[in-house]
């Protein structure tokens, strides 16, 4: 689904103050020490706690084969002054659609700021440019993402990213192994064309 020039690992974003570029292994120990927080892992469905450095290495390279397929983009969020440090992660996924076949209409939002990153603005940085990449590098439709009704600082991401609200459903949690209640959020190619907000956020590099 994504183009060539995202399924090599020198592929990477700017934006005005980081480098989102493909995680490595070497990675894997200030994931570790970032996703070591429950406050984190509670705001998700995916991540774990507590979250061993087995678990950032299957990520990392459950993360590159994906990259490397196509099927989606998977990149660490690295400050510009420091491009080997972690701070986050951000993703654009491709999900199943009813017919159990990987999706070409949508594409799935993920992303995590490790919490000293918190409030200064880079998970909006960083997902802006994202969003530029998936749209401009796919046919996608739209992107889609979730949010724990009581994520207050990830609804502002996706507003600020002209995401609207499209509903509260239930949805099955893997990383706790029960459903639980989301807000669905969903931000289409039209909307996104015409915000125009992310121009100003980064470009492929």
């Amino acid at each position: 689904m994504f183009r060539d020039i995202t399924r090599d690992d020198v592929y990477r974003v700017e934006t005005q103050r980081l480098w989102l570029r493909w995680p490595k292994l070497a990675d894997a120990t200030e994931i570790t020490d970032h996703l070591g927080e429950k406050r984190i892992a509670e705001m998700t469905g995916r991540i774990k706690h507590p979250y061993a450095r087995s678990d950032a290495e299957t990520y990392v390279f459950s993360a590159r084969n994906s990259n490397t397929d196509g099927h989606g983009i998977s990149l660490v969020i690295a400050p510009k002054p420091r491009p080997n440090a972690v701070i986050g992660v951000v993703a654009l996924t491709r999900e199943l659609d009813s017919d159990g076949a990987l999706s070409t209409r949508d594409l799935t939002l993920g992303y995590w700021i490790g919490m000293p990153h918190w409030g200064q603005g880079f998970a909006s940085e960083a997902v802006l440019a994202l969003l530029s990449t998936g749209f401009t590098l796919t046919k996608a439709e739209q992107v889609i993402a979730t949010v724990k009704p009581e994520n207050t600082a990830s609804k502002r991401v996706l507003a600020k990213a002209g995401f609207t609200e499209t509903g509260r459903e239930t949805r099955y949690m893997p990383a706790r192994d029960r459903d639980e209640e989301v807000d669905c959020y969903a931000l289409t190619r039209k909307a996104w064309r015409d915000g125009a907000s992310w121009s100003a956020f980064g470009a492929a590099a």
